[in-house]
């Protein structure tokens, strides 16, 4: 099964890499979100595994808070990320480190049939085992070589296919069960001095969160780590309870799809997966439950109505096309809303890392082309938050390549700029106004003050919001871990290099 061998090779290659490497990769890479969660001036640039914990008695640990950032997924819900202090998440790599062959055990181990596509750390052959500081891409490509690769090649055997993912996940996972993932239940319960590696995450990933045992942040590598462990569990339990049933099982972080002979084996499947993850304090999500017949399923139902529209052969196109294409694009969105198709058509619009736009020769057309390219994708982003970083990164390159010949484009960027972080603090969106003041400052707008702009006592008093209008590093200060650098220093590069556009699907 070619599910089956991509897991075997990941052990295998993780194998070839030194804890110091992955250590170290985990405190830097990966202590933030994802590129697209956070403007490039929070990087972490000093963070380094110690001898010894900053924790080593677990019984005097210092409780600490979460410092979060938002975005909103709806008018009524908000896409949370939260960072842990840094002595905190030192303490959970070190000891993970201190047990890593038994974590590589854990996570690989040979009973294991349900097999994950979502080991958080970027192991790769063609990076010469040189671990890349980019998350999302290889993740995000690792599930679309499951899901339209991998699986299809192994369905020809099977008549269905079972899909579920669990709710909530991050938010529902109860620390105590990290250790019983790692130890069973009444093994982990006896264990009153931290001495078992699970009870020590468990411990750390409560005083990161004010002593809080619902819920893990979302966001940090690490977390992702602690979530395989726990799953890896869960999914030798469900291995073991349809050892007598025929299936080939595949999961991306929360995401299950299981190919079945029959439509009673899918059923029981989806029963198994449900009972063994209450075990675990977490529940299926009913309404993304769902049995159906071969091929349906296999394929992304976005990416077939997107399909026949894609630029992605194109080398040039021009802007009437660009303006259809993203019409279309934001259609199929609203039909298939949380897929990753405004990604996908964004990370298109490049051919060799040159914007594929052809614009006008005519100076005054051009002037207003460019100006729609930039009013269409500021209103392109409203259907989907999270391309922000994507969409400042095309403008960067437009303003960039265009601002010599068009000096209006600055005046016009710089009132849309003001424009949308009015708008985003009337939501509350602190994700918008992180990136939309950093944004004005990586290219010298010159906005102003821009507490002026911003009515938001609930952004005003955020940290990362401290940190960047002022210049000064005011999260986790205490740490002594350098956690931000000036928008100033990071002009060496293009924006779009430091979100991975071209790597989004």
């Amino acid at each position: 099964m070619l599910v089956r061998k991509h897991f075997l090779e990941t052990k295998a290659l993780l194998r070839e890499v030194e804890p110091a490497i992955i250590a170290s990769w985990l405190l830097n890479d990966g202590f933030f979100p994802e590129q697209y969660v956070l403007p490039p001036t929070f990087k972490v640039s000093n963070f380094e595994l110690r001898a010894e914990p900053y924790f080593p008695d677990l019984t005097s640990v210092k409780s600490k808070f979460i410092i979060s950032v938002s975005y909103p997924k709806s008018a009524l819900t908000h896409r949370l990320f939260g960072i842990q202090h840094p002595h905190h998440y030192h303490d959970i790599v070190y000891w993970l480190m201190d047990s890593w062959e038994a974590i590589i055990e854990h996570l690989f181990d040979d009973e294991i049939k349900i097999y994950s596509y979502s080991f958080p750390i970027p192991l790769s052959k063609k990076d010469d085992l040189d671990l890349s500081p980019l998350r999302s891409g290889r993740m995000i490509y690792e599930w679309i070589e499951m899901a339209e690769r991998d699986l299809i090649v192994d369905a020809v055997k099977y008549n269905y296919l079972a899909r579920t993912d669990i709710t909530n996940f991050y938010g529902s996972i109860y620390t105590h069960s990290i250790s019983w993932a790692l130890h069973a239940k009444d093994i982990a319960r006896k264990d009153k001095s931290f001495a078992l590696l699970g009870n020590k995450l468990d411990k750390l990933m409560q005083y990161s969160n004010d002593t809080k045992t619902n819920g893990i942040p979302v966001g940090s590598a690490l977390s992702d780590l602690i979530a395989e462990i726990i799953l890896a569990s869960v999914d030798k339990s469900i291995s073991r309870s349809l050892n007598e049933v025929e299936f080939v099982g595949a999961r991306f972080k929360d995401d299950y799809r299981i190919l079945c002979q029959n439509e009673a084996n899918a059923k029981l499947v989806i029963k198994t997966i449900s009972d063994e993850l209450m075990k675990f304090n977490l529940n299926i999500n009913e309404s993304k439950t769902k049995i159906t017949k071969l091929p349906d399923g296999l394929y992304r139902e976005h990416s077939k109505h997107y399909y026949m529209h894609s630029l992605s052969s194109e080398k040039n196109v021009s802007f009437k096309k660009f303006e259809m294409t993203v019409l279309i694009a934001m259609d199929i969105h609203r039909k298939f809303p949380g897929t990753s198709i405004l990604d996908k058509f964004l990370s298109e619009l490049f051919y060799k890392n040159k914007l594929k736009i052809d614009f006008s020769k005519e100076s005054s057309k051009r002037s207003k082309e460019l100006m729609k390219v930039i009013s269409i994708l500021l209103l392109m982003k409203r259907e989907s938050e999270k391309i922000l970083s994507n969409v400042l990164s095309i403008i960067d390159d437009v303003y960039i390549n265009y601002k010599k010949q068009h000096p209006e484009l600055k005046e016009y960027l710089k009132e849309k700029i003001q424009d949308d972080i009015i708008l985003s603090s009337s939501k509350d969106s602190i994700f918008d106004v992180l990136w939309l003041m950093f944004f004005s400052k990586y290219l010298k707008l010159g906005i102003g003050d821009v507490d002026l702009l911003v009515n938001s006592n609930v952004i005003k008093e955020n940290d990362f919001y401290r940190s960047l209008k002022s210049g000064k590093q005011y999260i986790f200060n205490d740490s002594r871990i350098n956690l931000f650098v000036l928008p100033s220093t990071l002009k060496d590069k293009r924006l779009i290099e430091y979100v991975d556009v071209f790597k989004r699907d």
